[in-house]
């Protein structure tokens, strides 16, 4: 997607390298920017954390895992939701999991329509992997900031959510607690 201060970068690249650089320093400075790389990196190192601790997931593969650990028999077009994925989308990671025996679909009671999701004893073993994993790339992600910085960034992260979701009534909903 492409800003106005995109826009601006492009529009003064004919006035010189100078002038490019600082605009450009002003789109990386941006909130958005900030957090979709910030997401963007924090995924990466993920996935480089689990290889090496042999895991075996990617990041939506372990979010499945703990959306379901948090919320056992949460359907799947919920957890799609709260990924913010198209249902086909999870039903493909679910299958890799469930080949995985990491976690199994049960017919809902009273509406065998609806799958839920349960984890296996193997999906719970994972969970514990994950967590270690998520610790290890949230310590490198924060390292440099004290307790009450932590606290702040939460904080002002959760302000910038509430208003977002505020009109948005996918967002709004509630989330199983993070790992």
């Amino acid at each position: 997607m492409r800003t106005d201060t995109d826009a601006a970068t492009v529009a003064t690249a004919s006035r010189g390298s100078q002038t490019v650089v600082k605009d450009t320093v002003l789109v990386r400075r941006s909130l958005g920017f900030l957090l979709q790389d910030a997401s963007r990196l924090m995924r990466r190192r993920f996935i480089e954390e689990a290889r090496e601790a042999g895991l075996g997931l990617n990041r939506s593969e372990a979010s499945v895992l703990i959306h379901v650990f948090h919320s056992p028999g949460l359907s799947q077009s919920a957890i799609a939701t709260y990924m913010d994925i198209d249902t086909i989308s999870l039903v493909r990671l679910v299958d890799g999991l469930a080949a995985r025996g990491l976690v199994e679909r049960r017919a809902r009671v009273g509406d065998r329509r609806v799958r839920e999701l349960w984890l296996t004893d193997a999906g719970r073993a994972s969970h514990d992997d994950i967590r270690r994993v998520t610790a290890r790339v949230r310590a490198q992600a924060l390292s440099g900031l004290g307790e009450a910085e932590y606290e702040a960034l939460l904080d002002l992260l959760s302000a910038v959510r509430g208003n977002l979701a505020a009109s948005d009534a996918d967002a709004a909903i509630d989330l199983p607690p993070a790992s």
